[in-house]
């Protein structure tokens, strides 16, 4: 069975728009965030990437990452739009 998730070997920051271009249509798990002053990832290092939110945590793969030299942690959810973010955009209309 393959998994749904791949750990990443970055040890550098990269800024959020190089994370996009290496892992569009992922969901992509980041440690030592820069966040700018309205809360918007600037750069951090991708570990994790995902088929879906948090893949592999059944695996237990994000508890090493709870220790304060990971920093801010944070997630950029990069899936297509005729996907995960078209699908919370209709549950969001229907909501309204």
């Amino acid at each position: 069975m393959s998994k749904s998730y791949k750990l990443l070997n970055h040890t550098e920051p990269m800024l959020v728009n190089e994370i996009e271009k290496l892992y569009d249509g992922y969901w992509v798990y980041v440690v030592n965030a820069q966040l700018a002053e309205n809360g918007q990832l600037i750069s951090g290092i991708p570990v994790v990437r995902g088929d879906c939110q948090f893949a592999g945590a059944e695996d237990g793969i994000y508890d090493k990452y709870r220790s304060k030299e990971y920093g801010q942690r944070e997630e950029l959810i990069l899936f297509h739009p005729d996907g995960f973010i078209a699908s919370l955009q209709i549950l969001r209309e229907a909501n309204a």
